[in-house]
């Protein structure tokens, strides 16, 4: 039967896709790897790892077994984790990916907190888009993931951690609230693609996402957003608490007043997880932060972040 180092062997490939990157985050040769994975395939009667493609990718058999494969490492995950707290030398590490905006203002916000509160435990923040946030959770790369929601996913646990009102940013429209309808006529400056961001403006604005625009920024830097509108006019969407980490200039933030739209920001995580008792010590503190009822009314709409 496939081995626990085998099993860690056939998910490091898949984490780097990559033979030579996989054996020296293993910590062995490359032919090592080579041969342990094939012993691997031989025991359960079919080739898991597909070495045609570049990158590597699972083959269809492996696509099948896959989640009984997760479901095999998790449970050795979790008995590793049961002997090294009989033990008494259990250090935890949360890896979390955050997308770009909210990372920006929750974790110089929060960190201290996370610190006092569970200092025994190792942070790794990452910021990620969300589509390789998702994707992060699914191969096991991050443990726990902040942004936007919500997700239909299936094999996630998700959790509302605060809803977020957005505003309009616009120096060339007067007064401090606006009717959606008076965008129309505004240039919007939107994040690059991959930023949920970006895609919620395009749904809420009601943009042309394939409409080519002179405008070819790639990254996810609402402070230069904010700088392109004020030189160039027309508008962008800022976060309401992302606010404090701008300087802007008051007068140009708008109010929409036909309905508010809001941001469902969200943590996610495995279903089985060794690591959900501290993730949740996470999300509480992050919850009680905010201390502020879900703003999800007939009044508001959640945007959301995909299209």
């Amino acid at each position: 039967m496939i081995s626990p180092v085998q099993l860690s062997y056939i998910f490091a490939l898949l984490k780097f896709k990559n033979f030579q990157r996989a054996a020296d985050a293993c910590h062995v040769t490359q032919p090592t790897l080579s041969m342990q994975l094939k012993k691997a395939e031989e025991s359960l009667g079919y080739q898991i790892i597909n070495r045609d493609t570049n990158p590597i990718s699972l083959t269809d058999s492996g696509k099948k077994l896959y989640p009984s494969l997760s479901a095999i490492q998790t449970a050795y995950d979790e008995l590793g984790v049961q002997i090294q707290r009989l033990k008494g030398t259990y250090k935890s590490e949360i890896r979390i990916g955050i997308i770009p905006t909210i990372s920006n203002y929750l974790v110089p916000e929060l960190y201290s907190k996370w610190q006092d509160q569970i200092g025994e435990v190792h942070l790794d923040i990452s910021e990620l888009t969300s589509p390789n946030l998702l994707a992060a959770l699914k191969d096991k790369t991050i443990d726990f993931g902040i942004m936007a929601g919500p997700v239909d996913e299936v094999n996630l646990d998700q959790q509302i951690l605060y809803d977020e009102e957005v505003l309009i940013y616009s120096p060339s429209i007067n007064g401090q609230t606006i009717e959606l309808e008076q965008l129309q006529n505004e240039h919007p400056w939107l994040l690059s693609p991959g930023n949920c961001l970006r895609t919620q403006m395009i749904n809420f604005c009601r943009l042309d996402s394939a409409k080519k625009s002179e405008w070819n920024y790639e990254g996810g830097n609402l402070h230069l957003l904010t700088k392109m509108v004020e030189q160039e006019g027309g508008y962008t969407l800022i976060p309401y608490y992302y606010l404090p980490y701008l300087n802007l200039n008051p007068n140009h933030i708008k109010k929409i007043i036909d309905r508010t739209p809001i941001r469902q920001i969200i943590g996610l995580h495995l279903k089985r997880n060794t690591k959900k008792e501290d993730i949740v010590k996470i999300m509480r503190i992050i919850q009680n932060s905010k201390n502020i009822k879900n703003k999800n009314s007939e009044d508001t709409e959640v945007l959301p972040w995909e299209i």
